[in-house]
């Protein structure tokens, strides 16, 4: 059948060449849109290393000399509070808590010589196992603990699974040695799982470490609550300040400006797909109907309708797959250049699929080749489904 598919193609070259150009471009189109969904799709799906549910963000006015007494009294007010289960002090820049805009770097390595890959993370210091409490982040080591820094060693860190991964390849990193900026030497005391500094992006390196000493100039309190706490009573009685830490991720994220991004591209997407639909609803439509005698004859001589579909749905995907094949290519010198840039694209190592350049290239282009072919299937479909009802004798008599 395929055979006579491609005979018929061939001899219908000149009426089937628009189709086919249609539809390459029609493809390349539709990888950049469905590239850039699989993105955002994958990293959402990631776990975000945190718990950010019944967690709220407090903030104060500027810390200084004189107010620090007053500071302090409003601090025990939020965490001694009816409801209050836990509480976290840090810097509002210190890049600690979750969707914060701010991204303090580190190199780290397991040496101090320069012989040993060096990585890139966030250096994340905590004065408490408060975060961990906090936002519920669970040690790899032993899942059913929080993870935990060694009070008793001030030279103690946590890593996050990834980068403990990179740096001792698959070794256990418990109680070895690593180096930050290549001087300071730590030890590790607990590996916790992956962070992501926003819900659309991959977990990036961490490292958490105690800094007792640090300024704090622009007040942070989160807090976990209980069932009984009062989000309205709280506001009242200590400060208006509070909002819940989803509520901080999505405010974040429409500032960046990524929240009209997803949106403008979303609508793009809906708005070229259907487009794209109707188009090659509109094609086939036309190609069919100028094929009414052909279809009569054929069902004159005994063809099913069932038989004269299928063969036009399988005309049409057989040409959607010869499309496809330059498409790809297309598809591959626009990656080889450089031009597609995905929100949420992360480093180059991160394990992820759509960190692979060219598993993802493969798995976008097969799923834009089966939207496509259910879209070009039922296109081909739709006008052939009428032509086939459509009595022969008169099916003969409009061709004639």
């Amino acid at each position: 059948m395929i055979q006579h598919i491609l005979k018929l193609i061939w001899t219908q070259r000149r009426r089937n060449l628009w189709i086919f150009a249609e539809l390459l471009v029609v493809f390349a189109l539709a990888w950049y849109i469905v590239d850039y969904q699989f993105v955002l799709i994958h990293n959402r799906m990631l776990p975000n290393g945190y718990d950010v549910a019944d967690t709220y963000r407090i903030s104060y006015k500027s810390l200084t000399d004189k107010n620090k007494e007053a500071f302090r009294q409003f601090y025990d007010r939020v965490r001694l509070y009816p409801g209050v289960e836990s509480a976290f002090l840090t810097d509002r820049f210190s890049g600690v808590m979750p969707y914060s805009d701010t991204y303090n770097g580190i190199s780290i390595s397991v040496d101090s010589t320069g012989n040993s890959q060096t990585y890139y993370g966030q250096m994340k210091a905590i004065g408490s196992n408060n975060y961990f409490e906090v936002f519920k982040v669970h040690s790899v080591v032993n899942p059913s603990a929080l993870g935990r820094l060694d009070r008793s060693n001030s030279r103690s860190v946590v890593l996050t699974q990834n980068l403990a991964e990179a740096l001792f390849k698959g070794a256990s990193p418990m109680g070895k040695r690593v180096f930050m900026n290549g001087k300071s030497e730590y030890v590790v005391t607990d590996v916790v799982q992956p962070q992501k500094q926003y819900d659309h992006a991959q977990p990036h390196h961490s490292v958490f470490y105690y800094e007792n000493d640090t300024t704090i100039a622009k007040p942070e309190i989160a807090i976990r609550v209980a069932p009984n706490f009062s989000f309205e009573q709280f506001k009242k009685e200590v400060s208006g300040s509070i909002v819940s830490y989803k509520n901080v991720g999505r405010n974040l994220d429409f500032m960046l400006g990524v929240t009209n991004e997803i949106r403008l591209r979303t609508g793009l997407m809906i708005f070229f797909l259907l487009n794209v639909a109707l188009g090659i609803i509109g094609t086939f439509w036309f190609r069919n109907a100028a094929k009414h005698g052909e279809i009569g004859l054929r069902m004159a001589l005994g063809s099913s309708r069932s038989t004269i579909q299928k063969q036009y749905i399988a005309e049409a995907v057989l040409l959607l797959t010869l499309a496809a094949v330059p498409a790809v290519c297309v598809n591959f010198t626009l990656l080889e250049a450089g031009v597609i840039k995905t929100l949420g694209e992360q480093f180059s190592d991160s394990g992820y699929i759509t960190a692979n350049k060219w598993l993802r290239f493969i798995i976008t282009n097969g799923l834009t080749y089966l939207l496509l072919a259910v879209i070009v299937a039922l296109s081909a479909w739709i006008p052939a489904n009428k032509a086939s009802k459509v009595h022969p004798v008169e099916a003969l008599r409009d061709n004639g």
